[in-house]
């Protein structure tokens, strides 16, 4: 169903954001309270040591100015989000985002004063007093990273440099989003279009071979075309990481980004190399492919549209609800109840209308509830999408049971959730295929062709991105020229590395690394993959024994221990190579039962 204006829309399919505030006059005055929040913490600068009774009352401030900045600060932005043309909610996320930065650099001072105490006399007072309480796992966290924090006027520095670090991810943001021109293609009508990102994401899927590869050229040239200024941002950007690094004592960018969350660098190593000792399957899959598409040398370029064809179906809202509750039962009857409030209305915006943000997305605002953003136009996509956000939802809504300085779950946890709600949904739907027919065959290759893509793009795709930025970053802490040729380089050996020899590589395609902006975030990506492990392990043990309550304890946990601990609540240890391998082991056992299915079908 779609719409062609906001008011049309039955509330019950649209946010519901007077449960934040009941007026923007309310909003209003939320923002000057915390404003004023923020000048009270500024009078405690340079005085954490002087007694517990100082500490105590500068950090529960800092909690309490949290909480509600938060509150004001997303009242503006979910506004902002569904008709980001509107000038009177621009302005307002506009002066919350300027008070959100000034608060930043106003609380800069908290960290360094509590590092720079004596780690018995921090701890004491911390633990000493049942109102810090909820502040233990923080002075804990605060103790170890001693060695990386600066003084109060570094951390100060440090702070105020940020925009400018983070100007070159700014500029690329310009230059990929509204000055770079993709060029044009003709499509299968024989019409000359202009390339978009959402025109190339539909002709990547397209059953005429000369659309997709005429698309990928024009991309993937347009960005060849822009390659020194975009190779110069990007090296900007990995510079500041360098800067940063050296910055805070670490021997290494991958050390720093590793740190907050307690993690060895065995597991990014350990990934990549236990992706790289299962490429032959993957190599497996795409020969798969080679042969149902009956072409002589595959392409990257030939390697996203489905290799299965179904009819395409339409579902509305409401079926596409009453799937994800039926396919999500194992997760048990407390977990069905809470999606059902999840889904009843007032929480998740559903429909596509002129202005909104695009795609889809998941939010929290404590004491409250999550909020789900959706564009939904009714494609099996859809369904997947609606059980994506509401894991990372259901996620959000139990993390809240902690006290608001554990809330937040770190991003090394954040795609678990979800990837386990797309899995059960799979599952079930394979389930259901009834094999006695050709339909029903059909329908579960067709299946299983999605899940090995899946899992092509969030392990083996994005184990290659995470292996090229480490190649980078070594490459600039090692004082190596990051020119366009040099990343191209690099790049390249990557692709043919991960293709194997079913694949012809493009040479056009040595620049796909310029067109990526998780780049400009270092070392996020290896998450997707080690999440995707961790969640294939969960969705296993939830479908073969039944019991939820690991499962359920490690929703509820969200910040309140690091994330490898945090994960050991739900049965899945990614200290060792076991998640990652079994991931594997299940990706080959999957194409097996693709390539089965397909010999009985020819």
């Amino acid at each position: 169903m779609t719409y062609a204006n906001r008011s049309e829309i039955p509330a019950e399919y649209t946010w519901r954001l007077t449960d934040l505030f009941p007026d923007e006059a309310a909003w209003e005055a939320a923002l000057a309270g915390v404003q004023a929040e923020a000048e009270q913490l500024a009078g405690f600068q340079g005085r954490l040591a002087e007694s517990e009774e100082v500490l105590r009352a500068a950090l529960l401030l800092y909690e309490q100015m949290e909480k509600e900045l938060e509150r004001v600060y997303m009242y503006a932005k979910l506004n902002l989000d569904v008709d980001n043309a509107d000038p009177k909610y621009q302005a307002m996320h506009d002066r919350a985002l300027a008070v959100l930065f000034k608060i930043q650099e106003t609380a800069s001072f908290l960290t360094p004063e509590m590092t720079a105490m004596e780690p018995d006399t921090l701890r004491g007072w911390v633990y000493g007093d049942p109102a810090l309480a909820d502040f233990r796992h923080m002075a804990d966290d605060v103790i170890r990273s001693r060695a990386h924090v600066l003084s109060a006027r570094e951390e100060q520095l440090l702070s105020m440099a940020g925009p400018a670090l983070e100007s070159m991810d700014a500029a690329f943001t310009m230059l990929d989003s509204v000055d770079l021109k993709r060029g044009e293609v003709v499509d299968e009508k024989g019409e000359r279009v202009e390339l978009t990102d959402g025109l190339f994401g539909k002709f990547r899927d397209s059953r005429d071979r000369r659309v997709r590869a005429d698309a990928f050229r024009a991309m993937h040239t347009a960005f060849a075309g822009m390659g020194n200024t975009i190779a110069a941002l990007y090296a900007g950007s990995v510079r500041a990481d360098v800067f940063g690094a050296k910055a805070r004592r670490f021997d290494s960018c991958l050390d720093q980004a590793l740190f907050a969350d307690n993690l060895p660098r065995s597991v990014y190593t350990g990934l990549i190399a236990a992706v790289r000792a299962h490429l032959p399957a993957y190599y497996r899959y795409l020969e798969l492919r080679r042969r149902r598409l009956g072409v002589e040398k595959l392409h990257i370029y030939d390697c996203y549209l489905p290799i299965v064809e179904m009819p395409d179906r339409e579902y509305t809202y409401e079926q596409a609800k009453e799937m994800v509750r039926e396919y999500l039962a194992p997760l048990g009857e407390a977990y069905q109840k809470d999606l059902d409030r999840l889904l009843a209305g007032g929480w998740v915006d559903v429909y596509e209308t002129r202005g909104k943000a695009t795609g889809a997305y998941a939010t929290g605002v404590y004491g409250v509830h999550p909020y789900m953003l959706l564009n939904f136009v009714g494609q099996l996509g859809d369904v997947f999408t609606l059980a994506h956000e509401a894991g990372h939802c259901m996620h959000t809504y139990y993390s809240d049971t902690q006290p608001y300085m554990t809330k937040d779950y770190p991003i090394f946890l954040a795609e678990i959730a979800s990837t386990v709600n797309e899995n059960l949904l799979m599952r079930g739907m394979i389930g259901r295929c009834d094999l006695s027919t050709r339909e029903g065959r059909t329908e579960k290759a067709f299946l299983l062709n999605r899940f090995l893509e899946e899992f092509k793009g969030t392990v083996f795709r994005q184990t290659m991105f995470a292996e090229f930025e480490l190649k980078v970053h070594e490459m600039a802490e090692q004082g190596e020229p990051l020119t366009g040729e040099a990343l191209c380089g690099v790049y390249g050996g990557l692709l043919r590395d991960y293709f194997g020899p079913a694949v012809e590589i493009d040479d056009y395609m040595r620049w796909e690394w310029a067109r990526i902006p998780h780049f400009y975030n270092a070392f996020y990506v290896f998450k997707y993959a080690t999440g995707f492990s961790a969640a294939a392990a969960i969705t296993r043990s939830l479908l073969a024994d039944g019991e939820t309550g690991r499962y359920l304890a490690f929703l509820h946990a969200g910040g309140s221990d690091y994330p490898a601990e945090t994960l050991k609540r739900a049965g899945v240890d990614m200290s060792t190579p076991a998640p990652v391998e079994e991931a594997l082991a299940e990706f080959e056992d999957m194409l097996g039962e693709l390539e089965a299915l397909l010999d009985d079908r020819a």
